[in-house]
């Protein structure tokens, strides 16, 4: 049958206890050092046996505190430190003037009321030790042909004692300080950990895990966080109906974690807004109007969001983009290879209230590929600080698009960025889609099927 557990007022944490038993395991040492010394061996008469009754006290007293630790019991260590106190003073004084050795023991005494009660229990203990130790020294018995410890050795000792409880004193409010600073630092860092998790959570909320199928465009993905654990960068494929197809890259710029928390939001009305709206261009200035807004109401003046957004239609055989900041898109065309940039370009969302976008148009053929991306690919730095650059992303995306697929371009486009910047930093999130338009039958819209 177990035992019923103790109550919780009976109870100390594991730290209290490790610590009594190690006081408990000190004074078992002083008592063997009282029962190995001259005064105990050769105790003769009232005095010596007054000592050896105090010494068999104290080792009962100390038996009765290590099966109260082990028992996680608890005993007021304003009494420990009291009684062991007068033991020491007991055995000083019956031990006369062989006994100035077992004064040591009052340094630990100085050194453990530091540890439990800080510097005003170190200060305290201190003076009181140097008090009981002039008493026992002044007034304790002399046996014939011994000689009382001389004035200028017990001055010294009782400053070695009160100078020993300064520094205790001192040491052990550092030490206070920084238990209470380290203690404040495992709590920030817990509440950090918890705030990556539920981040962690909601990234893989809002994140696809697998973009939608897209007949007659392929399109093919290459994400990477700067850090592990969350990121600010957003993609999306929306189908819009027919054979449009809304495709999106954003990179959201905010301080703490306000980005991390924003992104569901933000996906959520971005959404609604390419639904709702035809034009890229009325897309961004919805959704500019709602950044902005939010981002008032948190006075977030520094937060802004770059974003580009594009519609394929297959139907009609085009291209329509708009651009608020974002690094512009790229259209390799299938005839020749040539790469042109994205020329609409605007302000980032959340900045100013009434911001105006404006669109641009491209007929597309089959085979022509479309490539967007976020600056954390023109700025991944090498070992030597030198970045990437749109220069050289250019250079790799008309290296890589002649007759390879969609992923296949998007896996080498991205392998070349992240070789480039394996022995630097990649301080931003990357994110690389891919677009190829595959259809055959562009700018013709497919006939309903017969029910």
């Amino acid at each position: 049958m177990s035992s019923s557990p103790l109550p919780p007022a009976n109870r100390v944490d594991l730290q209290r206890r490790d610590t009594e038993i190690a006081v408990a395991v000190l004074r078992t040492v002083f008592l063997l050092l009282v029962v190995l010394s001259a005064p105990f061996r050769y105790a003769h008469g009232v005095q010596g046996n007054l000592l050896i009754a105090v010494t068999i006290a104290a080792a009962v007293y100390n038996a009765v505190l290590f099966v109260l630790h082990m028992q996680r019991l608890s005993f007021p260590r304003l009494l420990i430190v009291g009684i062991d106190l007068i033991l020491v003073t007991l055995w000083l004084y019956f031990s006369g003037p062989y006994g100035e050795r077992f004064s040591v023991m009052y340094f630990a005494l100085i050194i453990i009321a530091g540890l439990w009660f800080g510097r005003s229990g170190a200060l305290a203990t201190g003076l009181l030790a140097s008090l009981l130790y002039v008493w026992a020294v002044t007034t304790a018995p002399v046996p014939a042909g011994a000689t009382r410890l001389g004035e200028g050795a017990m001055v010294v000792q009782v400053i070695f004692l009160l100078l020993t409880a300064g520094v205790v004193g001192r040491a052990t409010e550092v030490q206070a300080r920084e238990r209470q600073e380290l203690t404040l630092s495992r709590a920030a860092l817990q509440q950090h950990w918890q705030r990556i998790r539920i981040a962690q959570h909601v990234d893989a909320m809002i994140r696809p895990r697998r973009l939608p199928t897209t007949p007659g465009l392929s399109i093919a993905l290459k994400f990477r966080p700067a850090a592990q654990a969350v990121s600010g960068d957003l993609y999306d494929v929306i189908q819009l109906g027919d054979r449009r197809w809304g495709i999106v890259v954003a990179d959201v710029r905010a301080k703490g974690e306000l980005g991390l928390y924003y992104l569901p939001l933000f996906r959520s009305s971005l959404r609604l807004a390419a639904k709702r709206e035809n034009s890229p261009a009325a897309v961004l200035a919805s959704m500019n109007q709602d950044v902005w807004s939010d981002m008032h109401d948190r006075d977030e003046v520094e937060a802004f969001i770059s974003m580009l957004y594009a519609i394929v239609d297959l139907d009609a055989g085009e291209l329509v983009y708009a651009n608020a900041g974002n690094e512009p898109g790229v259209l390799v065309t299938r005839r020749g290879g040539e790469s042109s940039s994205f020329e609409a370009h605007g302000v980032v969302l959340g900045v100013l209230p009434d911001a105006a976008y404006t669109e641009e148009r491209q007929a597309i053929e089959t085979g022509d590929t479309i490539v967007l991306f976020t600056d954390g690919l023109t700025e991944a730095f090498d070992g030597h600080g030198e970045p990437f650059g749109r220069d050289a992303l250019l250079e790799s995306i008309a290296e890589h698009a002649r007759g390879a697929s969609a992923d296949s371009m998007a896996q080498q486009i991205f392998g070349r960025v992240l070789a480039y910047s394996s022995d630097g930093r990649r301080r931003d999130d990357m994110t690389l889609l891919v677009a190829r338009v595959t259809t055959t039958d562009l700018g013709a819209r497919p006939e309903p099927s017969a029910v």
